[in-house]
């Protein structure tokens, strides 16, 4: 099975993708709202451990 070298692979068509920047700020976005979510967890998780007849 010959492949085309000039053609991109899947692998590289996806992170040639990636780098565009409407898609980085997309990204950093949905990063940024996790990071958000799992602080606002752990908070939670301490508070209930620290003392559990709080909530």
């Amino acid at each position: 099975m010959a492949t085309c070298e000039d053609r991109p692979n899947l692998v590289e068509r996806v992170i040639l993708k990636l780098g565009e920047p409407e898609n980085q700020a997309r990204l950093i976005q949905a990063a940024w709202k996790i990071s958000l979510l799992m602080m606002i967890l752990g908070i939670f998780v301490a508070i209930k451990t620290v003392s559990p007849n709080l909530m």
